[in-house]
């Protein structure tokens, strides 16, 4: 009776311990991370874009022989300067690559390729000799870049500030006519051209937004510096040899559309 007693209670002790044991507080075991996935601007993209260009130019003229200095000593029988300042339409396609190397920090290489008609004329009067009148033409016909990028990336809105080689093909010519008397017939009507691809620089920044997984738009702004352009104006009748030199500086304001394709893509975690 005695061992009957002494089993029961000792079934009743071991299964009060089990019962304690897993009533105990467990270990306290964080959770992982929830990480939200964030858009990627890394890969290769192509699209287009189209603005406003303008050039802040004068065509100056200036004597190349001790005869032309007659005709630019003050004061001046012909104009010695013209401001042109051409500005039009610009517009075109890019083609680039970015490489997001951080979640915020964003690098890339673009270029781009536009069309424009940016192309006015100007006729000025001598101060001294009204029958004397230069005329002015400056025009750039199309423009490109080859430039890098460097971007704060706020998940689909980038920041950025660009800047490489701008190159353009542009021309200038400037002309002098006599309106009174035997016109040009009596010589010293002075003339040249020149038309040619130049290369400088270019910086600028922009604002661009990624409106769907492949798709962004931009706004963007650059200033460019292509040098300055030059020719002689000559009359075979006359000794007088002038130079005519117009600086190629301007700005252009643009508008663009990018479709990003998924090759090199990669996933930015953000915690």
């Amino acid at each position: 009776m005695n061992r009957v007693l002494l089993g029961t209670i000792g079934a009743i002790a071991m299964a009060t311990s089990a019962s304690a044991a897993d009533l105990a507080p467990r270990p306290y075991t964080k959770a992982a991370p929830i990480v939200a996935a964030a858009y990627s601007w890394s890969g290769f993209y192509v699209g287009v874009h189209a603005g406003y260009a303008w050039m802040d130019s004068t065509d100056n003229i200036t004597a190349a022989n001790a005869a032309a200095l007659v005709f630019l000593a003050p004061p001046p029988d012909i104009a010695p300067s013209l401001p042109l300042d051409p500005r039009g339409f610009i517009g075109g396609g890019q083609v680039g690559y970015n490489w997001q190397i951080s979640p915020t920090w964003l690098i890339g290489l673009e270029a781009d390729f536009s069309g424009t008609n940016l192309n006015r004329t100007v006729a000025l009067p001598g101060p001294d000799d009204f029958s004397r009148i230069i005329t002015a033409n400056e025009k750039m016909d199309w423009f490109g870049t080859v430039r890098g990028r460097v971007g704060v990336t706020f998940d689909r809105t980038l920041l950025y500030a660009t800047g490489g080689l701008a190159y353009g093909h542009v021309s200038l010519s400037t002309a002098l006519t006599r309106i009174t008397g035997a016109g040009c017939a009596a010589n010293n009507c002075q003339n040249g051209s020149i038309t040619d691809t130049r290369f400088g620089w270019t910086v600028g920044g922009g604002v661009e937004w990624a409106f769907a997984d492949n798709w962004s738009v931009r706004g963007e702004y650059l200033y460019y510096d292509l040098g300055t352009i030059s020719h002689a104006m000559t009359d075979p009748q006359f000794p007088a040899i002038f130079n005519a030199t117009a600086d190629l500086k301007g700005s252009i304001a643009r508008a663009g559309l990018n479709y990003k394709f998924n090759w090199g893509s990669a996933v930015v975690a953000r915690y």
